[in-house]
């Protein structure tokens, strides 16, 4: 039996899109140190603004996470002053809108966020970037 692990990197699926992952991640994180938020928590105070007010469930369903993963993420949040509780919310299931806060930080964010998009896909052709989305979208699918 061959464990041999090394030769297995370039065709290694998992070691692939984890560098690209992580590549991107970084790229995303250097640009948005200054404001203060990370790649991460970005894209889940765009989804609240857009469809808030939205439950943790919805939240996490939405981003393909984990609810306790999300709910911590969604306590530095609204500690943060990015998102708060709506108050009207009923049942049992707490409800999140886009704080104040929130709506400035997106205002800050957003150039920054198309500069970056723009410096990634910018190494790639059109037809790179297309592959790439629908690759992406593709292997989504269950």
């Amino acid at each position: 039996m061959n464990t041999k692990i090394e030769g297995e990197a370039p065709s290694c699926i998992n070691m692939q899109i984890l560098r690209a992952s992580h590549y991107v991640l970084k790229t995303y994180d250097d640009a948005y140190r200054d404001l203060g938020i990370r790649a991460t928590q970005m894209p889940v105070v765009g989804l609240i603004s857009r469809k808030g007010p939205i439950t943790i469930r919805q939240i996490a369903d939405e981003m393909e996470s984990e609810r306790s993963v999300m709910s911590r993420k969604l306590q530095v949040m609204e500690k943060n002053g990015w998102i708060s509780e709506d108050p009207l919310t009923t049942g049992k299931e707490k409800s999140f809108i886009l704080a104040e806060e929130g709506k400035a930080l997106i205002e800050r964010v957003l150039p920054v966020k198309h500069a970056v998009q723009q410096k990634i896909l910018s190494k790639l052709s059109d037809d790179e970037r297309n592959l790439l989305l629908n690759l992406c979208t593709k292997l989504k699918q269950e």
